[in-house]
């Protein structure tokens, strides 16, 4: 009797796990127990209870790293092994050190089907975890940042909004005995015999005709109204827990409303309005009128005229309509012994003009100005519109930073000194359509102001003057610290920076007119020098009436399942291509802005399209359609990234290189690709190769590489474990011990190193490529390998991908000795590197020694249980 109390209190608390969130402490996270604490959480990050940032409540956690290592955030929960569980985290990136610090999800213990997953925005965004209990009290970790940086302080996230819930699959009993009663004309009384379920049934959904029309609220009788009288009805009822498990149907009942006899005509209706006025459309809304019995439907008239009913419901959308036109409204209610009230107040409607849907033309000509060490002047050239640009948007780093009120210049103030920003501006019309952003410009701020204007640029002069351009060539000024740029002046207004050129290329003139140009200098501190004296042109007199030559070798790649970029030969033209147009279907879809290439986007996947190309000069000459291409777009595309590259060691390191080599990543389709990082700065691809040569060192110097996986997705891994590696130091030049000097009196060679410029070999003339080979013995008081691999500490680094004993297991017995050891046949071939090997070997003892930690960890666990079970037997 015991033991069935026993297991009955163990069954009970079981289902209470299952019915409610196992994050229980009151602390800042709870989503329902919320409190000012941090109650429940553990780890090695600096962590707060913070009221100014939250995504739900009142109070989140904000987790901060130390410079000692700590960046972990722990929590543990009571589970049910092999019980499946829903864990929900609210998290956000907060102030960062570095953009390659990436926060994570990560190292989970006592759970399955767990995944690293990267904390990636500034915004808050929920993240998913469905995993099965493996013991009692699993672990959920979040890092606040790689272990690239763990000894780096002040790397914070945010979390808020935790829950911890049991699945539950099992559906409720079928509800019983339904009944009805109190049958009216127009309504009924249902009721049933409560149904059961695992955890509780929380609700009952009632069908009339096997349509939903109603949730109970939990209890088991529901009132229906509103139905027909003499009207027969087939009711049915399904009962639903709080994991939206929902029952069976049950057994149906049949009912027939009685008989009415109604004369009274409804209220006219209320309250009508118009909304979402189109050119053609309107829809109308009106307030219900009432009725003794109940209103069944309205009428709607259009200038007194009929036009449909509304199906009971209290809007109705009119079609068909003229553009601007007037047109007056009314409605009236009917019951169903067809009595009509009188008809509602009438309203009258003005239908829209026709919309304006064509965008503007991309901004060009971005260029900056004016810049200090906190801001910048934005100017560019007007964009164009079918009916006009009103205004121009802003973007700094691809954030929207203001509008310009229609102006083609833009103050942008609040920046840091030397710091680059990257700009770029949308056209908008009065529509509210937007046009393509146009291309960036990169600025940098200036350090501390330097206040010493320049020298005036002079001899200024023009030449290359065609009938649309000229070119400006002057003598360079001078700066008490340096010259940066030329802002160039064309009747007074700038039109330009020449980059720290001295000349200046001016387009789009007119032919036959005058024009006045000067130029002034500028220096990094945006001190201005005086105006150069004036030059004026004359531009020259021309018609163009000569089309261009069609486009030719057009191609497409960087093919995706939403997108495709389009590149082609240059068109020419007797005067010059300024752009080109590009169509779809034959169907124009914009213009390249002048360049051979265009982005196509919002395509479909998995489908294909036609694509032409047409050129166009200055005086809107067209060329004929280039040759048509065919485009297949992509299938959805993969969005798993590779696994972390695990095992890099370097090898053949000179005084100007140095060659490295790791173990291949995974992927769930297939790696393709490797990026090769020095010192944080990505210096190539390998072409998919697991090995990579570095060049162009410097000798005597230490350098950082870290590689990351790519597939052909484009997805990216996380970077492997620091590999740092010295280039050796420069042999200096020495007298080479040949036969010619060995017996000279001027070489002491009792003083001198003995430098052999090719192999040397003792006791045998076979040195096999080694500068060094002995046929014997070798014996020496100490022997030190300069070794230049990644000692593999890398083992006991969290993002280490530890093969668990079954698949060691599986390798030796395909293979026939450890994954990641040289076979016997070659050792036998190609003998072994001292150095490399001991790294080889450490490394298996560090894994030997995490499968030690990982057996003694069970082992206390299993004792812990013998114990208990012992108790057990000794309290019996």
């Amino acid at each position: 009797m015991k033991y069935i109390y026993s297991f009955l209190i163990f069954l009970l608390v079981n289902i209470s796990l299952i019915a409610q969130n196992l994050h229980t402490e009151s602390n800042a996270v709870s989503s329902l127990n919320e409190g000012n604490s941090t109650t429940g959480w553990t780890g090695l990050a600096q962590l707060f209870s913070e009221a100014t940032d939250v995504q739900n409540g009142s109070f989140s956690f904000r987790a901060v790293s130390t410079a000692t290592d700590g960046r972990t955030v722990d929590y543990n929960f009571n589970a049910v092994v092999g019980q499946q569980y829903v864990i929900r985290i609210w998290a956000k990136i907060g102030a960062q050190s570095n953009p390659s610090v990436s926060p994570a999800f990560a190292v989970w213990s006592g759970v399955s089907g767990f995944n690293v997953t990267p904390i990636t925005g500034t915004t808050w965004s929920e993240y998913v975890f469905n995993v099965t209990a493996t013991t009692t009290n699993p672990r959920i970790r979040i890092y606040v940042s790689n272990y690239s940086f763990r000894f780096v302080a002040g790397n914070t996230i945010y979390i808020d909004n935790v829950s911890i819930t049991a699945l539950d699959n099992q559906a409720p009993t079928v509800p019983t005995n339904l009944s009805a009663n109190a049958i009216t004309a127009t309504s009924t009384n249902l009721s049933w015999t409560s149904a059961t379920d695992n955890v509780a049934v929380t609700n009952y959904e009632v069908f009339q005709n096997g349509i939903s029309i109603g949730l109970t609220n939990g209890n088991t009788t529901f009132a229906v109204s509103n139905l027909n009288p003499q009207t027969t009805y087939t009711y049915t009822v399904t009962a639903l827990d709080n994991s939206n498990n929902s029952s069976a149907q049950s057994e149906s009942i049949t009912i027939t409303t009685i008989a009415a006899l109604d004369t009274e005509v409804p209220t006219a209706p209320s309250g009508l309005v118009a909304d979402n006025i189109t050119t053609t459309s309107v829809n109308l809304n009106w307030t219900a009128a009432t009725d003794n019995v109940g209103v069944t439907d309205y009428e709607i008239f259009q200038e007194g005229v009929s036009i449909g009913v509304s199906n009971g419901n209290i809007s109705f959308p009119v079609t068909g309509l003229t553009p601007e036109t007037t047109y007056n409204f009314t409605v009236v209610a009917l019951d169903a012994a067809a009595n009509v009230s009188a008809q509602s107040e009438s309203i009258a409607v003005l239908t829209l003009a026709v919309a304006d849907t064509e965008v503007p033309t991309a901004p060009s000509g971005l260029v900056a100005d004016n810049i200090t060490t906190t801001s910048v002047n934005l100017n560019w050239t007007a964009a164009t519109d079918n009916i006009g640009v009103t205004d121009y948007e802003i973007f700094q780093e691809g954030v929207s930073i203001g509008l310009s009120n229609g102006n083609t210049s833009f103050p942008v103030n609040g920046l840091t000194p030397e710091t680059t920003y990257n700009f770029t501006v949308a056209a908008l019309d009065a529509a509210a359509n937007v046009s393509a952003q146009s291309e960036s410009i990169a600025v940098l701020t200036l350090a501390v102001a330097d206040t010493e204007v320049p020298t005036a640029p002079s001899g200024l002069v023009a030449n290359n003057i065609t009938t649309s351009s000229v070119n400006l060539n002057w003598t360079a000024a001078t700066d008490n610290i340096g010259v940066t740029d030329y802002e160039i002046f064309q009747e007074g207004v700038s039109i330009g920076v020449s980059n720290g050129n001295i000349s200046f290329p001016v387009n789009a003139l007119t032919p036959e007119t005058t024009y006045n140009f000067t130029v002034v200098a500028l220096d990094a501190a945006a001190n201005v020098s005086a105006q150069s004296t004036g030059v004026t042109v004359l531009t020259l007199v021309v018609a163009d009436t000569e089309v261009p030559t069609a486009p030719s070798g057009l191609v497409a790649d960087n093919i995706t399942s939403t997108s495709v970029n389009l590149n082609w030969t240059a068109a020419t033209d007797n005067v010059g291509v300024i752009d080109y147009e590009i169509f779809q279907e034959g169907v124009s879809i914009g213009l390249s802005n002048g360049n051979t290439s265009f982005p196509v986007n919002g395509l479909t996947p998995e489908t294909t399209y036609n694509f032409t190309v047409a050129a166009l000069d200055a005086a809107a000459n067209v060329s004929a359609q280039s040759e048509s291409i065919v485009v297949l777009t992509l299938a959805v595309s993969d969005t798993t990234a590779p696994s972390i590259p695990v095992g890099l060691i370097s090898g053949n390191t000179t005084t100007t290189s140095i060659e490295i080599s790791w173990d291949a990543a995974t992927d769930n389709v297939e790696v393709t690709d490797y990026e090769i990082f020095q010192d944080g700065v990505s210096i190539g691809l390998t072409g998919g190769n697991s090995n990579f040569l570095i060049t162009n060192l410097t000798a005597e110097t230490t350098y950082v590489f870290t590689i990351a996986a790519l597939d052909a997705a484009n997805n990216v891994s996380i970077q492997s474990s620091e590999l740092s590696v010295s280039t050796q130091a420069e042999v200096l030049p020495t007298i080479a011990y040949t036969s010619l000097n060995s017996n000279l009196n001027t070489v002491d060679w009792t003083v001198r190193d003995l430098y052999a410029n090719q192999n040397v070999g003792i006791g045998t003339t076979d040195t096999q490529g080694y500068r060094l080979a002995v046929a014997g013995n070798v014996v020496a008081e100490e022997v030190k390998v300069a070794l230049q691999v990644n000692w593999p500490d890398y083992v006991f680094d969290k993002k280490y991908e530890l093969p668990s004993l079954e698949q060691v297991e599986k390798y030796i017995n395909e293979n026939g000795y450890l994954m990641h050891m040289p076979s016997a046949s070659e050792v036998e071939e190609n003998g072994i590197l001292i150095g490399e090997m001991n790294a080889k070997l450490l490394r298996k003892i560090e894994e030997l020694t995490l499968y030690t930690i990982t057996q003694e960890k069970k082992i206390k666990l299993l004792e812990q249980q013998v114990e208990a079970i012992q108790q057990a037997l000794l309290n019996k």
